[in-house]
């Protein structure tokens, strides 16, 4: 182990001896920073994600150049036998080389650490995905710097051993991507995709460090470097002899030996999640609800073979899942899977339950083809299912496998009545089909007429109100709080300031619910509009004579934060509310807690009376604070009150918004489970996998941050540099002089 390390450092040593090591280094920071805030201050979260998206082709060019220089140059100048003359066997300088390189890139990945610290600045960074990413990144230089090592092994020049190198990581990079696949067997398209890097990188970069992952670049490194050795010990045998056949093939059977562990590994179970709440890991929820299944679940997969490339990873977390599920379920759950391509009965069964193949757009061959694939999931109990037509994304799939099986399970659904007093109910999206169809798995859901004065029935205790009438019969509006004193609690989305009709403007008015929400929990809805000048929504603004729209924050349109404390908000990043108002948690007497769970950032400010709406009015920047959104009402056993959860917003969970607003839905739903206290569902669907959002507390911060990895840290690393290279001059003009007492001791 000793001359192994021994090398590696001098190796490393040569390329911080001389500036080509500064100059790559220098390179790739400046290069890196810049690709990634260019991408990161658009998109606004605290991810590295546009860093591990850029970062393989980065190393594409930087990896060569690093080890180019490793072998090729020590066999120029003749070091090679000189080294190999030592007591050092070949096996030790390959590994030895290969470390002194990986170590080098090593170090230049530490260097961009100074990016997530920078970005916690200004978010709640979660470092338990950074950690797995940067693993991933450790992981991914080492597997190519094998391939840079080889590379520098064949050849006396560096410069062909750079462009070998490029070459063939740039193969390894692409294979398994949908252009190299298209016309290939699928039995041999899935083999080129597991060969292929990026999605074993791409699944690293989740916050998940998946063992199957490991073992490619392990056996990639391994594979390469093993292909050096045979390399480097065929120069010590003559052409023709016999243990130059024996080398070759001892060579290919452990290059054979290699591959079949790296694909192998593909079946190979064991992760370790990183994420915030393990969201790629089962509830504990899940757990429970799947153990205590009292008869057989079948889910049943029907997959085609070839998949595009993205579907194909996605695949594997949804088989990952599965897989989880039937562990998790001691043989109460069954996983089959079908393939209905090859088998026509398969086939005959997907389209009885409406599952159809999709067309995918694949670019191949140079000419654009469609391909037919299945990805459909059926959950199956006794003589219920219900079915998933094609899978789509997989974050949200534990939650709705969770809900469809305890569904179709549970005997008797709970009723949950649904108020919709919105003007122009059903126009423009102002429907609340898509909340209702997730709710319709965990509950049968009612409409409740504001007409009838016997209506909520006593079945309901759980409203869904949406909206506010003008006016009620004073018979039905007795019946309503009945209705709350008998302990039925209800979702509230009611505004203070409604717009009115298709004018640029908004009325501020109390709504009809604040006479029994001030009489029996103590709060409000104000009759204002909150603006946040910090956490505004870009809108397109009519550019002037005429010219193209452009975008600007509109105050009015907002994303609120999660206040912390509340299930109802856990693992929500935030809420986009439009034209929404103010919670006066103060308007009387509270009969138990009241916990805030939506904020506006510290520039809210309000607008009362008749509003102007308009995205080019102005908007003060005075009296500015955090504002109340939304809270939840927990009264105390003695009231006899139910729970209730009021958001200043009658919109914002309508099909209008939420196809650009996911959690403006999951808050919704959250709040049904709460108020039911169906508390298991709540923390299976809370499991949040965005990441934070940025919020710098001033645009100098921001930038100084920025400006800070693109250059002041290279500037630092070629000051370093500089000084290091300057000291080494001075020190090679200085005369020999022999040690003190070296004369005596002659």
């Amino acid at each position: 182990m000793k001359p192994i390390l021994t090398i590696a450092r001098r190796e490393l040593k040569a390329l911080f001896d001389g500036p080509a090591g500064y100059v790559l280094l220098v390179v790739f920071l400046v290069i890196n920073a810049f690709l990634f805030f260019r991408q990161a201050y658009l998109t606004n979260t605290a991810s590295l994600r546009p860093m591990l998206d850029l970062l393989p082709w980065i190393l594409l060019f930087f990896v060569p150049a690093v080890a180019m220089r490793t072998l090729a140059e020590d066999t120029r100048s003749g070091q090679l036998e000189l080294l190999l003359s030592q007591p050092i066997t070949e096996v030790e300088l390959l590994v030895g080389k290969y470390l002194g390189a990986a170590g080098f890139l090593w170090i230049a990945l530490l260097l961009t650490v100074a990016i997530p610290l920078g970005l916690s600045l200004g978010s709640e960074m979660a470092w338990g995905p950074v950690v797995a990413q940067y693993v991933g990144a450790t992981l991914l230089a080492g597997g190519l710097a094998g391939v840079g090592v080889w590379a520098s092994c064949i050849t006396r020049s560096q410069i062909t051993a750079f462009i070998v190198a490029v070459a063939v990581m740039f193969l390894l990079v692409l294979v398994g991507l949908n252009p190299l696949l298209v016309g290939l067997p699928p039995q041999l398209g899935a083999v080129a995709a597991r060969l292929g890097v990026l999605s074993h990188f791409d699944s690293i970069g989740r916050g998940v460090i998946d063992l199957r992952d490991a073992i490619y670049f392990v056996s990639l490194a391994a594979i390469f470097l093993t292909l050096a050795y045979g390399s480097l010990m065929a120069r010590k045998l003559a052409t023709g002899q016999a243990g130059v056949q024996r080398l070759r093939l001892g060579v290919l059977v452990m290059v054979g030996l290699l591959v079949v562990v790296n694909l192998a590994g593909s079946y190979i179970g064991g992760r370790l999640d990183l994420t915030p709440g393990k969201v790629y890991t089962l509830a504990p929820a899940t757990r429970d609800l799947v153990r205590q299944l009292d008869d057989i679940v079948t889910l049943k997969l029907f997959a085609s073979k070839e998949l595009p490339a993205e579907v194909a990873l996605m695949k594997r977390d949804l088989d990952d899942l599965l897989g989880d599920l039937r562990s998790a379920g001691r043989g109460q759950v069954r996983v089959v899977t079908l393939d209905p391509a090859d088998d026509p009965e398969a086939e005959k069964e997907a389209r009885s339950l409406n599952i159809n193949p999709v067309q995918f757009n694949v670019v191949g061959k140079s000419e654009l083809q469609v391909k037919q694939g299945y990805l459909g999931l059926v959950v199956q109990y006794a003589d219920q299912h219900e079915v998933i037509p094609f899978v789509r994304r997989t974050d949200d799939l534990e939650y709705r496998l969770a809900a469809a099986i305890r569904g179709l399970t549970t005997a008797r659904k709970p009723l949950l009545g649904l108020v919709a007093a919105m003007p122009d109910w059903g126009v423009e999206g102002r429907v609340l089909d898509m909340v209702q169809q997730q709710l319709a798995r965990s509950y049968t859901v009612v409409p409740v007429s504001l007409g009838d004065t016997t209506q909520p029935a006593d079945s309901i205790t759980t409203l869904l109100i949406a909206g506010q009438p003008d006016s009620m019969h004073p018979a039905a509006f007795a019946q309503f709080k009945r209705f709350f004193q008998r302990g039925g609690s209800a979702l509230i989305m009611a505004s203070g300031a409604p717009i009115l009709g298709m004018e640029p403007k908004a009325q501020g008015e109390p709504p009809l619910w604040n006479m029994i929400l001030k009489e029996f929990y103590g709060v409000a809805v104000r009759p204002d509009m909150v603006y946040d000048l910090g956490a505004a929504v870009p809108v397109p603004v009519p550019g002037p004579r005429g010219a193209q729209p452009v975008y600007q924050p509109y105050p009015f349109w907002l994303r609120a934060q999660p206040a912390p404390g509340s299930l109802v908000t856990e693992g929500i990043g935030e809420v986009f509310l439009p034209w929404t108002s103010s919670i006066d948690t103060a308007a009387g007497r509270h009969p138990g807690k009241v916990t805030p769970i939506l904020l506006s950032s510290r520039l809210g400010g309000l607008a009362e009376g008749t509003i102007d709406v308009a995205p080019t009015r102005n908007f003060p920047g005075v009296d500015l604070k955090p504002r109340v959104l939304g809270v939840q009402l927990e009264p105390d056993s003695a009231s006899g009150l139910g729970r209730v959860v009021l958001i200043g917003n009658m919109e914002f969970a309508t099909d209008r918004y939420l196809g650009n607003a996911p959690d403006n839905a999951t808050l919704a739903l959250n709040a049904v489970d709460w108020l039911t206290q169906d508390l298991a569902l709540v923390s299976i669907r809370s499991r949040d996998r965005s990441p934070p959002r940025l919020l710098f507390a001033t645009p100098t911060l921001q930038q100084g941050v920025k400006y800070f990895n693109l250059a002041g840290l290279p500037v630092l690393v070629a000051l370093v540099g500089l000084i290091r290279l300057v000291a080494r001059r001075r020190r090679s003009l200085q005369p020999w002089q022999p040690l003190a007492g070296g004369q005596g001791g002659a």
